[in-house]
């Protein structure tokens, strides 16, 4: 793994995500579902040939399921942060799902991407040498509306993590 790009944290389970079993999910709940790439290096660091990823599960076998690619590049210290949904203004999201990033990006679909009953692991992947730069799993049935910090690989509520960032 290259500790230089990292899935820094996530919110898998943004408030009121599961109670709707008739959809109406507004954008700014849907953009509430997020994940965090952080470059901890030094140097800027080309995202061209970065692609995010998911495990998606199905009884005991995991696959995994591209959620978006990447362009352009990422200074150092700076974080993007994928919002799923289609691409919208930052205006009609909360301003907890906004603060914390230094870019922000949208999936491209009107879905929720990060699994919850399961739990997941979102990974990033490089197309060129065909390896994983980083993956980071988080628990099955994250709470709701908690933003998960990086602690070793997993992903945790932040009050129980020790981050690496």
């Amino acid at each position: 793994m290259n500790a230089n790009l990292m899935v820094a944290r996530i919110k898998p389970n943004p408030i009121g995500k599961d109670r709707n079993p008739y959809g109406g999910t507004t954008a700014g709940q849907l953009g509430g579902e997020w994940v965090d790439i952080k470059n901890t290096s030094r140097s800027t660091i080309s995202l061209e040939k970065v692609e995010l990823y998911h495990m998606a599960f199905s009884g005991r076998d995991s696959k995994p399921a591209k959620v978006t690619g990447f362009s352009g590049s990422l200074a150092p210290g700076k974080i993007v942060r994928v919002h799923s949904g289609k691409v919208r203004p930052l205006s009609v999201l909360r301003q907890e799902d906004i603060r914390g990033a230094d870019h922000h990006i949208f999936t491209g679909k009107d879905n929720y991407v990060w699994n919850n009953a399961e739990g997941d692991t979102p990974g990033l992947w490089n197309v060129t040498s065909r390896v994983w730069i980083d993956r980071a799993t988080y628990d099955r049935n994250p709470p709701e509306g908690a933003v998960l910090v990086r602690s070793g690989d997993r992903l945790v509520p932040a009050q129980s993590a020790v981050s690496r960032w």
